[in-house]
């Protein structure tokens, strides 16, 4: 993750700097779930967030919905949406190639051929974005995952492995940055 993290700094990035603990809370009511979160997943609620910075950097903003509280979330059996909201332009092959180099981080054991195979998929997914935009996953465990732009679905994949692999950058206990992952989840403020 430090790798996509740094990476993402030049072309994407990610973590952040902790908000509310929890299911529910005030900031929902400023921060109502995205309708597309609503219908995806019954129930959602905004478990984190926070400012990811590089070296003082602003990259992006985050935030974690779920129907799952805090302490029992599990991003292998709970549905979720991830999302991005970018501070800088970055160009969608780069943010692809730093998913890559951090999905092999966390999984050394996987061939290069797989790698190339989901570098190149995720490169014919993910579009330019500019300053202020959004980029979202919806992970559905089982069903894949679905990406936004701005709130509007851009690709889909059904590829179970590459879909679970793509949400662990931020959301596995293995992640490269555990403390943006538990800010995410909601675990500290």
């Amino acid at each position: 993750m430090r790798v996509f993290l740094c990476s993402l700094a030049f072309s994407v990035a990610l973590p952040l700097l902790g908000f509310m603990n929890g299911a529910a809370s005030a900031n929902e009511a400023t921060n109502p779930p995205p309708q597309e979160v609503m219908q995806a997943i019954p129930g959602a609620h905004r478990l984190g967030g926070g400012t990811y910075t590089w070296f003082a950097l602003h990259v992006y903003d985050a935030q974690l919905w779920s129907s799952a509280d805090s302490k029992s979330f599990d991003y292998t059996r709970d549905p979720s949406w991830l999302e991005l909201k970018y501070a800088r332009d970055f160009k969608g092959a780069k943010i692809a190639s730093k998913s890559r180099d951090e999905i092999e981080d966390m999984h050394p054991d996987l061939k290069d051929k797989t790698l190339d195979g989901w570098e190149k998929q995720m490169a014919d997914i993910f579009p330019n974005v500019k300053e202020g935009q959004t980029l979202s996953a919806l992970y559905q465990p089982g069903k894949g995952i679905q990406f936004f732009k701005d709130g509007k679905p851009i690709a889909a994949l059904k590829d179970e492995a590459l879909s679970k692999a793509f949400m662990a950058i931020w959301l596995d206990p293995k992640t490269s940055d555990p403390d943006f992952r538990r800010k995410l989840i909601g675990l500290s403020n």
